[in-house]
């Protein structure tokens, strides 16, 4: 009965505080307090500056991806030229991967991500034989023409979707100076696809548009269809080069899309600061409201090989018919790292450092090589990987896995001599604060919740925070060994974050 009363208490003494903040704040002037983020109990990640209102002593830090297996070779006499992978999809059985051989569109698949078989699909002939891995139409026929770039592949999580369209596709039929019209397919297993319907699909009237390496999904935040897609950007004034950059579409239906929107990049407009040769965006799987891109940055007419490096490369001369011999080492290209947030038009370039670089071995540093594939996807309890193309336009070109922790492309990161971070007021849904974070064994980190003008809220202070130590993907923060904020969801907060040698990944309110 004692602790009923006090517990009845306390939250009253809550609700009188939170009434008489609410009172002395008043509505927002200008100049005095913003209205909050509202993040409900959405995963935050820190590949922006979204949730930061001060920075101490901390500071953004990009982490590379690790290089691991090699998952995909061309070994199959219908592979003489294994041009790219271009995406791979998880349903949460089976990862699917789709690459190009021979300009033709093939399919191989994984239970984990890791080992990648190429069945034997028996749908389209080639040199009097079906069996192979080529992906078609129900006739049994390639989807587009092969003079045409490859058709993209996703899938389609929208809710209530067909099962017999789960997976759709989409390429280039036509193009000209006005810009591209795109066809689309549909198919219940991935390999077998019928045409959507007898005209086109969707048109850009851009220049230069959906030049192939495009995406498309169904975005659970946007409750739309989103494409992002190359086009280029042809400044203002007498230019007939262009820069290649993205725009995007959206549709409720798949059929009938907005008109193109120029995505920006920072303060530059829609001109980015390289050549973006292929955007690969998509929602983050475990913050779908944020999309990650992991783009080629392609820097034309930069040569990093020798005379003798290039004698001695391995390259594969059928590609030698394309703006000659010179064309297979007169560019470079790394992968970069953008974000943007659902129903916004401009990409975050936070990082200008390269998430993958070349690295060493000079087959690395030729054109079009270091290209990932489009898909962030789940490869353990604690880790998710990316693919990258390497060895492009040689006899040796692989696809290799490259892995990072779960939520780990960037992080919050304090040093030694530590620092602290305090978030712009905020409102969440839930009762708990998760955090995915990593500490050295002397390294700390420490959470005070304070009101929307920055006073400590009483019980949760930093003298009441846990001191926080280890590493852990999804950790429960306590104040005096409770976890329950309940009574806090809803108002107005901000989260000060004190930290010493440790890194914190993204945040939470557990629902």
């Amino acid at each position: 009965m004692h602790r009923f009363i006090v517990s009845k208490v306390f939250t009253v003494c809550w609700c009188v505080f939170f009434w008489a903040l609410s009172v002395e704040i008043g509505a927002p002037r200008a100049g005095e307090l913003e209205a909050p983020l509202e993040i409900g109990s959405q995963r935050e990640i820190f590949v922006d500056r979204y949730l930061i209102d001060q920075l101490d002593g901390c500071h953004l830090q990009l982490h590379r991806p690790q290089p691991a297996e090699i998952v995909l070779r061309h070994d199959r006499p219908w592979e003489k030229r294994l041009h790219y992978a271009l995406n791979v999809h998880y349903d949460g059985q089976r990862y699917r991967m789709y690459y190009s051989a021979n300009n033709l569109l093939c399919y191989a698949e994984s239970w984990d991500g890791i080992h990648f078989i190429k069945p034997q699909l028996g749908l389209v002939e080639l040199d009097g034989s079906r069996e192979n891995n080529l992906v078609g139409t129900t006739g049994g026929q390639p989807i587009v023409d092969q003079t045409m770039p490859l058709p993209e592949v996703f899938l389609d999580r929208r809710p209530g979707v067909s099962a017999e369209e789960r997976f759709k596709a989409y390429s280039l039929i036509h193009e000209d100076r006005s810009g591209a019209t795109m066809g689309g397919w549909v198919s219940k297993n991935g390999w077998s696809y019928r045409a959507v319907q007898q005209q086109p699909l969707l048109q850009a009237d851009v220049r230069g548009a959906y030049d192939g390496w495009d995406t498309m999904f169904w975005s659970e935040a946007e409750n739309c269809y989103v494409t992002y897609f190359r086009y280029r950007y042809f400044k203002p004034v007498a230019d007939d080069v262009g820069i290649r950059a993205v725009a995007r579409m959206t549709s409720k239906d798949f059929f009938h899309w907005s008109r193109v929107t120029p995505m920006h990049f920072d303060d530059r407009g829609p001109e980015p600061p390289h050549h973006i040769y292929n955007n690969q965006t998509e929602p983050y799987f475990r913050a779908p409201h944020i999309y990650l891109a992991t783009p080629a940055r392609l820097m034309e007419g930069r040569r990093a090989l020798t005379g003798k490096q290039v004698e001695a490369a391995n390259f594969d001369i059928t590609y030698e018919s394309s703006g000659g011999r010179e064309h297979l080492y007169r560019d470079i290209a790394d992968t970069v790292l953008f974000s943007t947030r659902a129903a916004t038009t401009g990409y975050d370039l936070t990082f200008k450092e390269a998430l993958v670089r070349p690295g060493l071995g000079s087959q690395n540093w030729v054109n079009r090589s270091n290209f990932s594939v489009r898909g962030i996807v789940p490869t353990g309890d604690r880790e998710m990987s990316i693919y990258v193309n390497r060895h492009a336009q040689q006899k040796s070109c692989h696809v290799q896995r490259y892995r990072i922790r779960l939520d780990g492309f960037a992080s919050l990161h304090a040093p030694f001599a530590g620092g602290e971070m305090i978030t712009k007021p905020l409102t969440f849904a839930g009762k708990a604060l998760e955090l995915n974070y990593a500490t050295s064994a002397a390294g700390s980190l420490r959470v005070e919740i304070q009101d929307a003008v920055g006073n400590p809220l009483p019980g949760y202070g930093l003298g009441d925070s846990e001191n926080v130590v280890g590493d852990n993907v999804e950790r429960v923060v306590h104040w005096n060994n409770k976890s329950d904020l309940q009574m806090l969801a809803g108002h107005p907060i901000r989260l000060r974050f004190v930290l010493q040698d440790a890194d914190l990944y993204a945040l939470r309110f557990r629902p």
